[in-house]
């Protein structure tokens, strides 16, 4: 995973750097580096969830490291918001503590996001290159906070889930389950939601940002960044990839750390962001 480290800790931020000051830090890795706030460590990742989705301050991306140690079992470093800065993350994690949250919290630097260091044989995603979509056209009011869970974005009409790791999607799901669990969602008096096509999630993606690949300004929050979402848009193989002649065996996946588009099969595992409104195909 990641290479990390510690450089404040303590719910109420005192300071204990490492060996050398920050910017020692970064010039001797030659990288610019990163910080996010490690909010817990814990066996059980749905008890973390439901106490984020309980706070009021939350950030834009959350994600965590999955860890199994022989003789203790499986557990998950948490963080929230990424950062390019220590002092945003800093401040972040007071705000964390004045809002209530009691857990010990520590402010990690990384020299590059630790889903990077994943080998290409951990993950199930194979990159894919789509057609380019239409440039990315600035507006101020583009995106609207319904109050109510969901965002509408003025530009394409559509309208999507604000929390990218609400309690109903806590766990990454396979494309059919993923399908499934859109049918039974129901949110801001509305029950038509479903998985967003390839379009409609270039229509929100911007490549330059990153963590997350979202359009910018927008009111998204905790958005997962470690692992892909699923598109409802299927991969179908040409004769010579599929046994037996053409398939739909994969469906497209997009990362939201970086706005990469992959395909992976259907029975592996991905997040979910909803989307309701008339489809883009």
């Amino acid at each position: 995973m990641g290479l990390h480290k510690k450089i404040v800790w303590g719910a109420v931020g005192w300071i204990c750097l490492l060996m050398v000051p920050v910017a020692s830090m970064a010039a001797e890795s030659g990288k610019e580096l990163y910080y996010s706030v490690h909010i817990d460590t814990a066996g059980d990742i749905e008890e973390v969830n439901l106490k984020i989705n309980r706070i009021r301050v939350r950030e834009k991306i959350v994600f965590w490291e999955k860890r199994a140690v022989k003789g203790v079992g499986t557990y998950y470093k948490v963080y929230l918001g990424w950062f390019d800065e220590f002092k945003p993350a800093r401040r972040f994690m007071q705000k964390l503590h004045e809002a209530g949250w009691k857990k010990s919290m520590a402010v990690h630097w990384f020299k590059y996001p630790p889903w990077e260091a994943q080998s290409a044989a951990k993950t199930p995603v194979q990159e894919f290159t789509l057609p380019p979509a239409p440039p990315q056209v600035e507006m101020v009011d583009r995106f609207k906070d319904n109050g109510d869970g969901t965002i509408t974005d003025n530009k394409t009409g559509l309208m999507w889930i604000k929390n990218g790791w609400r309690i109903e999607f806590l766990a990454a799901a396979s494309w059919y389950d993923a399908k499934q669990k859109c049918v039974q969602f129901k949110l801001g008096n509305y029950d038509d939601w479903r998985l967003p096509t390839v379009k409609e999630w270039q229509s929100l993606v911007d490549r330059r940002v990153s963590s997350p690949a979202l359009a910018e300004p927008n009111p998204f929050e905790n958005i997962v960044t470690h692992m892909p979402y699923w598109s409802g848009t299927e991969y179908a193989y040409g004769e010579k990839h599929a046994k037996g002649g053409t398939g739909t065996r994969n469906s497209f996946t997009v990362m939201l750390y970086s706005g990469r588009f992959g395909q992976q099969s259907k029975s592996e595992l991905a997040f979910i962001l909803p989307v309701r409104g008339k489809s883009a195909q």
